[in-house]
């Protein structure tokens, strides 16, 4: 499994038409094969940042959605920063409760 992890930083007045422009591919990579989860939403404290999670069953599945996505990214005139970090999970369990 890999996780993709990160934040966007964004002129504050832009972040929700950006959301917006974003969620017609969030749907789509949401169904894509091995897309196990796919997210980029507004931070609750800094108004002008956006977290990124994404969890993929493979890296091939990564791949196939990195190589189809750069047609149909909406634009991202008003994003001033991005940091995205992949990460290759060998295992997972429950967290107690």
């Amino acid at each position: 499994m890999l996780i993709v992890a990160g934040t966007g930083y964004v002129d504050p007045a832009h972040r929700d038409a950006l959301l917006e422009g974003l969620a017609p591919a969030l749907r789509r990579t949401r169904t894509a094969p091995g897309c196990l989860d796919y997210v980029v939403a507004a931070d609750p404290i800094e108004s002008g940042r956006v977290n990124i999670f994404e969890r993929w069953e493979s890296e091939a599945d990564l791949n196939a959605h990195l190589s189809g996505n750069a047609q149909t990214a909406p634009s991202m005139a008003h994003v001033r920063s991005v940091e995205v970090v992949r990460y290759d999970i060998s295992g997972s369990s429950p967290l107690p409760s």
